[in-house]
């Protein structure tokens, strides 16, 4: 209706006066001079409203507004209708407004680790109610149903205190709920409920001088209730829809058109013409318009959104249109995981037995129903090539198994792997398909190993000398390592250890540490030595680890030079010295050589350019 607000104010500028007088003429709609308090005074075009204060509608006042998260989620509980519900979510409920307060009441399905939810009403000012803090925690609960069913469901229930100076409207009020799935995962979701307020203030009435604008005397048509036969629908049914229309304005509507259009592929129109005509709805008159809709063999369970189009005229022509948007509950069979089975740890190149428990949640039966493991994580494979495992058919309630023997890869990185699984089934009453996809967590564990060349020392080392030492490791398991050290004890030699740091898997780490041999500890000082080297490292955990063998090597007393030898090695010194000195002189005498000569040429060069 917003589309013509701009028209509308210029046909009622053009007619005001014109509309006064016949207004004042009319009998049976009269519209005094001086009004009392409790009517309006004359329109105002220049604060006219955009949107008629109207009743309320039955429209659906509830759609998950969901955040995208992992695995099962909530949803509405659109079929049922609970103590304190007139009708179900699917048929359009509305919260009830008495003796100052609201009773709001939505109904969750789904599973949580714990079956608990914090719920959060989400107030912001300017509403009809008293802001406060609403929040609370919520288990699920067996909740009898008004026709004697029996439910495990989150039954939401608000009792909103209502502010005295409320103002009538629809306002939307979400509620976040907050909980952990099964496998520990935080999640959140938002469902909006639409409150209507029609017991308060009129919002077009102005706040002073004890006069009030008139409301937009107009034809002012809106859907007051929506039927669906049967009630709940599934995939491959036909159903009648019926919209009751009703005129809330002040002024008759004519040529009126009414229209239905499904905003998915999962409803589809049964006649040709998705449009229905009424000559004339006069004041507060209601009328029922049906229309045949078919669900599409392959429908998904939801609220499916359906917009309604209604367009008509006033008695001088004037063109009006609202589009209201409806939402018709869809149901299937459902093959869902509600248990999966296993060790949640396994040792890499160990097995692992899964077994997943299917039930048919859904409200049709459901008929070739098979899981298959898709190995979408290569660490984690199939025993055996059928991956497949066919179930058959599950009736309503009904529970099946799948079980697949899984082996976690000797090379499988250790952490967590996913668990993916396919599950397909067909409705077996329309025959439908459907697939639906289930994941999982596994975690490996690998065992810390650690491989080093070996050791080996020279065979002999003269006491008062060193040597280099090279030590390599490698981390030959699919698991880091921490805090690996080397350290080499033998007597007679002084060392310090080698650390080589933490290791990621399937790498190595190299140092070089030098030696000292000094004397052995006993009374022999020279002489064949024993001992070990010992490598040490931690796993994940902190667990130490040790690896080791032994060492050998001979130190040799160091020689002891005679008077002689050391006058011997002095004159070889001396003479390497000398020699050392002559060939200087040599070097220097030649050098002195070349300058002269090279002095002697650039003279004689000089002297013939001279001369020429």
């Amino acid at each position: 209706m917003k589309k013509n607000v701009c028209a509308w104010l210029l046909i009622v500028l053009l007619t005001v006066l014109p509309v006064l007088s016949l207004a004042e003429d009319d009998a049976s709609d009269p519209v005094p001079v001086s009004a009392p308090e409790t009517e309006s005074a004359e329109p105002d075009p220049s604060s006219m409203p955009a949107e008629p204060t109207a009743e309320p509608t039955s429209e659906p006042t509830a759609q998950p507004t969901q955040e995208p998260v992992i695995g099962e989620t909530l949803s509405i509980d659109t079929a049922t209708v609970y103590e304190g519900m007139q009708t179900s979510y699917g048929q359009g409920y509305l919260p009830t407004v008495a003796e100052g307060k609201a009773t709001i009441l939505l109904p969750l399905l789904g599973n949580t680790l714990g079956q608990r939810i914090r719920v959060t009403p989400e107030l912001t000012a300017g509403g009809p109610y008293v802001l406060g803090n609403y929040q609370f925690d919520l288990n699920k609960s067996t909740v009898t149903a008004v026709d004697g069913s029996v439910h495990d469901v989150f039954l939401i229930r608000l009792n909103l205190p209502l502010a005295a100076d409320r103002a009538n409207g629809t306002y939307p009020i979400p509620f976040t709920i907050d909980y952990l799935m099964q496998d520990g995962t935080q999640a959140q979701q938002t469902f909006t409920v639409q409150l209507t307020i029609t017991d308060g203030k009129n919002p077009n009435a102005s706040s002073g001088g004890g006069s009030y604008r008139e409301s937009v005397r107009k034809p002012v048509l809106m859907v007051d209730g929506v039927a669906t036969l049967p009630a709940v629908l599934s995939g491959g049914d036909t159903a009648n829809v019926t919209i009751a229309i009703k005129n809330v304005g002040n002024y008759d509507a004519k040529n009126i058109r009414v229209s239905l259009a499904p905003e998915t592929d999962a409803l589809s129109l049964l006649q040709d013409l998705s449009e229905q005509f009424v000559p004339q709805m006069t004041v507060n008159q209601k009328m029922e318009m049906t229309f045949a809709l078919a669900v599409v063999p392959g429908a998904r369970e939801g609220l499916t959104p359906v917009t309604v189009q209604i367009s008509y005229e006033d008695r001088y022509g004037g063109m009006y249109s609202e589009e209201t948007h409806i939402h018709l509950a869809v149901t299937q069979p459902k093959a869902e995981v509600i248990e999966c089975a296993y060790e949640p740890m396994v040792a890499g190149g160990a097995d692992l037995l899964v077994t997943l428990k299917l039930k048919n949640t859904g409200t049709r039966d459901a008929s070739d129903i098979k899981v298959r493991y898709l190995g979408q994580d290569a660490a984690i494979r199939l025993k055996g090539a059928d991956d497949v495992r066919p179930i058959g058919k599950l009736s309503i309630g009904e529970t099946g198994e799948a079980v697949f023997e899984l082996r976690a890869l000797p090379s499988a990185s250790e952490g967590k792997h996913a668990l993916a699984f396919e599950c397909t089934y067909t409705d077996a009453a329309s025959g439908g398909s459907y697939t639906d996809s289930y994941e999982s967590v596994v975690t490996v564990t690998q065992t810390a190993s650690l491989g080093f060349d070996d050791i080996r020392l020279p065979e002999s080392v003269t006491s008062g000398e060193s040597f280099s030492q090279p030590i390599c490791v490698y981390n030959t398991g699919f698991t880091p390592i921490y805090n690996v050290r080397c350290a080499l004890n033998c007597d007679g030699l002084i060392c310090a250890s080698a650390y080589l740091g933490n290791l990621d898997p399937q790498t190595s780490a190299e140092k070089t540490i030098t030696v000292f041999a000094t004397t052995l500890s006993n009374s022999e000082k020279y002489g064949t030595s024993y001992g070990s080297f010992e490598i040490t490292y931690e796993d994940a955990d902190g667990n130490s680890h040790y690896e080791g063998g032994s060492l050998r090597i001979q130190i040799n007393e160091p020689e002891v030079k005679t008077d002689a030898e050391k006058e011997r090695e002095r004159q070889k010194v001396e003479e390497q010295q000398t020699l050392s000195k002559w060939w200087v002189s040599v070097l220097i005498g030649i050098a002195v050589i070349c300058i002269l000569i090279a002095a002697i040429v650039i003279a004689k060069f000089m002297r013939m350019l001279k001369m020429k």
